[in-house]
């Protein structure tokens, strides 16, 4: 049987859309969740999974924006530059591997 979609797509831009708009005004109050997805009549932890998914970064909250997926440029740059960022991460750890050896072989010496 096919995977069939709950909630239409428009319905899940409008329920984030809500959330942010929420977040804005009352920062402090916790139960947004609970109150939008009873509002928007969708489930509080699928309301939840499409608001993470918007913090991640990986969707825009503009207005003309579609939450359900981000654009695969977008997606492929930002593997690029994860990937550079864990290429630079590793040279910093070679580096501090050999300078370790070479004060280990110090104090060895000593």
């Amino acid at each position: 049987m096919p995977f069939e979609k709950k909630y239409s797509d428009e319905l899940r831009d409008a329920a984030v859309r809500r959330v942010v708009e929420r977040r804005e005004a009352e920062p402090g109050n916790r139960s947004i969740f609970r109150e939008v997805a009873e509002e928007f009549e969708v489930g509080e932890q699928s309301l939840r999974l499409w608001a993470k998914r918007l913090d991640d970064g990986m969707f825009d909250a503009t207005p003309a924006a579609s939450l359900r997926s981000a654009p695969k440029e977008q997606l492929l740059a930002r593997i690029a530059e994860l990937e550079d960022q864990l290429a630079h991460a590793r040279e910093e750890v070679e580096v501090l591997k050999r300078a370790s050896a070479i004060f280990a072989a110090e104090i060895a010496r000593r």
